[in-house]
């Protein structure tokens, strides 16, 4: 019996939608909520090495990202008008590109005006092996006293009054 070629061009369709439907759950996180935020090594926008540590006393708004991610090229702004909005005495918003070129990262950010420190993971290393990431962008809220309060992934409107108010409590822990 020969079936016609739209039902079998309909039949394949509709199993490779029935199997692309099965979520796949995503891997843990290695470092998670009410966990203190580790000391790494990173080369700054340069490709100087640095060792980044949670500096007591200021929340961190530490921003995973990269130049080739749409929702993370649409948020770097918003991340700077919160660094902004927050000054610098109690809170910094830092940047952590995985792109491979340095240069790419500078003019990027030059482009878009953003101020606020960046350093680079070009063989993404930080982010897969110490934080586990895995969605672009991804955000960790790390309070005064260094303790991860929130992994949020995903872009944000960094700048929000509702998540300003809540990014603003971090410094009251």
């Amino acid at each position: 019996m020969r079936f016609p070629r739209a039902f079998c061009l309909f039949l394949v369709l509709f199993v490779l939608l029935l199997t692309a439907c099965e979520e796949t759950p995503l891997p843990p996180l290695k470092i998670n909520k009410g966990e203190d935020f580790p000391a790494f090594n990173v080369k700054d926008i340069q490709g100087e090495p640095i060792a980044y540590q949670h500096q007591p006393g200021k929340v961190s708004i530490i921003n995973i990202w990269a130049t080739w991610c749409g929702p993370c090229r649409y948020e770097l702004p918003s991340l700077q008008r919160l660094q902004e909005k927050l000054g610098h005495e109690k809170f910094s918003v830092i940047g952590l590109s995985v792109d491979s070129d340095d240069h790419l990262v500078r003019e990027f950010l030059i482009d878009r005006k953003i101020s606020y420190p960046n350093y680079l993971d070009t063989d993404m290393t930080i982010v897969n092996d110490t934080l586990g990431i895995r969605i672009y962008p991804s955000t960790y809220l790390v309070s005064s006293d260094g303790v991860v309060q929130d992994v949020i992934e995903g872009w944000r409107e960094w700048d929000d009054p509702a998540l300003l108010l809540t990014i603003r409590q971090l410094n009251k822990k």
